[in-house]
């Protein structure tokens, strides 16, 4: 640790707050200690990730968060994004045993053979590992799937989501962004791909099917827009979007799944993606909330 590193934390300690900071050093390291219950259901379809070295135990509190507010054991595919180490690894099988890793290692060969025909494709998918999510999920699912972020956390059953996953519904599924991100216009969205663009698409909570996500046209994505001429961190989320406007079977879940800029989730929340801009509430907020549910029933079974 050094001294320049030590000082870089101490003044984002000191941006955020005590009750973020007291979360983030006590509260976060407590999923490790969940012990996930044998639920007598097994969901139906998998829930994919794709985490790392800097996300994992936030990944931990997001699973578990799924789980106990599910009441279903689910089957967990975890996505290495090229950092993910042996200890985040060892964390996310041992809470959750049903949990599957692909390493990047092994993953980068299988896919670069896939979109070999896709030049754009692989060169973005080598570029940024958040194309991981548009491209190995909906492979590796081949089919029916959720995709959530690490900093996605559960507050409530998931009404919504639980009816998709029992039913044969073929649509997919968003939570709503706080405004619009997409890097191509709804003008040329339709005057260069022909589709109507689905407003303010956040990739951050997915409920998807593999063959709405079609690779050939993300090439044509990243051909025939100025796709790539905006931020690099919002290309995949504009080919989510794109992809299920072409798809065109679903849409935004209800405002109950929330993303937004506030201190504070709305009143009768289900689930809160805590984007980068808000993500320190991540610990003071999200925590806050479920540790004294899900540290109170690793006491339990701990004591039994």
């Amino acid at each position: 640790m050094t001294p320049g590193r030590l000082l870089w934390l101490l003044r984002r300690d000191l941006r955020r707050g005590w009750a973020a900071t007291r979360h983030h050093y006590f509260t976060l390291p407590l999923a490790r200690q969940w012990k996930c219950p044998e639920y007598p259901k097994t969901g139906p379809v998998p829930v994919h990730l794709l985490t790392g070295a800097n996300d994992w135990p936030m990944s931990l509190w997001m699973l578990a968060s799924w789980h106990y507010f599910t009441g279903h054991t689910w089957p967990v595919v975890v996505h290495d994004d090229g950092t993910l180490d042996a200890d985040g690894s060892e964390a996310l099988q041992r809470v959750f045993p049903q949990t599957r890793i692909l390493w990047r290692k092994d993953t980068d060969r299988k896919m670069s053979a896939t979109l070999a025909q896709l030049p754009g494709c692989l060169a973005y998918r080598e570029q940024h590992p958040l194309a991981l999510k548009i491209f190995d999920v909906p492979h590796y699912a081949d089919g029916r799937f959720f995709l959530f972020d690490s900093d996605v956390l559960f507050f409530a059953p998931p009404g919504e989501l639980l009816s998709w996953a029992d039913s044969q519904d073929d649509s997919v599924w968003f939570n709503e962004d706080v405004a619009e991100g997409s890097l191509v216009s709804a003008e040329e969205a339709a005057g260069s791909l022909g589709i109507r663009l689905w407003p303010r698409v956040n990739s951050g909570l997915i409920a998807g099917l593999s063959q709405a996500f079609d690779p050939a046209f993300c090439e044509r994505c990243l051909s025939e827009t100025r796709i790539k001429e905006g931020h690099f961190w919002r290309i995949e989320q504009t080919l989510f979007a794109l992809a299920a406007s072409q798809y065109d079977k679903g849409g935004l879940l209800p405002a109950s799944y929330e993303v937004s800029l506030e201190k504070h989730a709305r009143p009768g929340v289900i689930a809160r993606h805590y984007v980068g801009a808000v993500r320190d509430c991540f610990f003071a907020e999200g925590l806050a909330r479920l540790a004294p549910l899900l540290c109170s029933q690793t006491k339990r079974a701990t004591d039994i």
